[in-house]
């Protein structure tokens, strides 16, 4: 039987290959070939930046850092006379960030000044002034006692800028002295916002001590002073000399202008009075001092550097020391106002001292109306801490003793 052939193969039929696909480039993709071989190098995730100034300078410096301190709350919703107490601030550290960069602004705005020559500003430049808007209740009763009450903004940045003037001051040595050895006293008479005014009811924030409620301690004392912007202040103590080598001899400088310049006011320290002396129902502002003012009140006396007696003069001396990192506290006794100088353990024993008739026509230095803390002890009280508000106290007496005794 014949076997069956196996059936012939077929070959296999070539299939057409399919004709290749266009590579199209999306209109807005760049071409392959258009970008770079390696991608951009970018900075490690775990790198951090660098903290702005004066935050490394701060973190460096913890016994100033901690003296930084805004009261945020009043002391009492009631009494605008009680002393605020530390859990009313809060310190640097705990500052929001947004209050961190307000600081870390203000201090960079003053070093970019100081580097441009440290010319003066304008009164109102960059929003501050030494007449700013007194929301006090009876600032148009020209009969009650002068006080000064500014808003809240307004307090936070003038704050700002005082304490970022002295730490550009500070840490860009432009004095011949440094802060980073002062007491704790002298910190805070320069950083805590307590020694320039205080939060009243959360609506404002008061300036000065009143004279019917001066406190116990004179720590809680305030200053009678408008103040002004430090980058006006600081070219006034250049252009008239009044910064010396030390702080003693600033100190000296800014008593013999006093002493040159300064006119006890008339009248009664009231609204009123204010307006007639210097044009402004609040606090003497200092550029009416430096400039000199007519009383309209009494307009034979020309012009003149008038001030608001101890109290005022007081407030002047804290006022212009300040921007140049000297610290000045107010201290009443027998109601009036008298200056410690903190970190040379100094006293003025009357704020009117400096223009006294007695001093005025002296050629002694002006230094020599100054009494060192034992004297002080001697005529007032061996308690720094108190104020005396006594009329009948034995200390009396001695206010303005070194300059109804200075010498010829």
């Amino acid at each position: 039987m014949a076997k069956n052939k196996p059936a012939a193969r077929r070959k296999p039929v070539a299939r057409k290959k399919p004709a290749a696909r266009k590579k199209r480039t999306p209109p807005n993709r760049p071409s392959r070939r258009k970008l770079p071989r390696k991608p951009p190098k970018t900075p490690p995730r775990h790198k951090h930046h660098k903290p702005r100034p004066p935050t490394k300078w701060l973190q460096d410096h913890p016994k100033i850092a901690a003296a930084i301190k805004w009261q945020f709350q009043p002391a009492d919703p009631l009494n605008a006379y009680t002393p605020p107490a530390e859990t009313d601030k809060v310190a640097w550290q705990n500052w929001s960030a947004s209050q961190k960069t307000d600081l870390c602004d203000a201090y960079q705005d003053c070093v970019d000044w100081f580097s441009a020559g440290a010319h003066q500003v304008a009164m109102g430049a960059g929003g501050l002034t030494d007449m700013p808007t007194n929301i006090h209740g009876n600032v148009n009763d020209d009969n009650v006692t002068v006080m000064e009450v500014v808003t809240p903004a307004y307090m936070w940045k003038l704050y700002i800028a005082h304490v970022a003037f002295s730490l550009a001051a500070e840490i860009h040595h432009h004095l011949p002295w440094h802060i980073t050895a002062y007491g704790s006293r002298a910190r805070r008479y320069l950083f805590d916002s307590t020694t320039m005014a205080w939060n009243l009811f959360g609506t404002g924030y008061g300036t000065g001590t009143y004279a019917a409620r001066v406190p116990g301690l004179r720590a809680n004392n305030l200053p009678k002073t408008a103040f002004a912007p430090p980058k006006w202040t600081y070219p006034f103590l250049v252009q008239t000399g009044l910064i010396g080598n030390t702080r003693l001899d600033t100190i000296g400088r800014v008593l013999q202008w006093m002493r040159q310049n300064m006119w006890h006011f008339f009248g009664a320290d009231n609204f009123g009075t204010c307006w007639a002396v210097w044009q402004y129902r609040g606090y003497p502002p200092l550029s009416c001092i430096t400039e000199g003012t007519i009383d309209s009140n009494n307009p034979g006396q020309g012009r003149q550097h008038w001030t608001l007696g101890c109290h005022g003069s007081v407030g002047f001396l804290n006022a212009v020391l300040r921007v140049v990192n000297i610290p000045v506290q107010p201290v009443w006794i027998c109601g009036h106002e008298l200056a410690n100088f903190i970190v040379e353990g100094k006293y003025l024993d009357h704020g009117d001292d400096p223009y006294n008739q007695t001093v005025k026509n002296s050629a002694s230095p002006i230094l020599d109306v100054l009494i060192d803390e034992a004297t002080y002890k001697a005529r007032f009280t061996t308690d720094l801490t108190i104020n005396i508000d006594d009329p009948n106290s034995p200390a009396c007496p001695n206010v303005g003793y070194s300059a109804q005794h200075f010498p010829p």
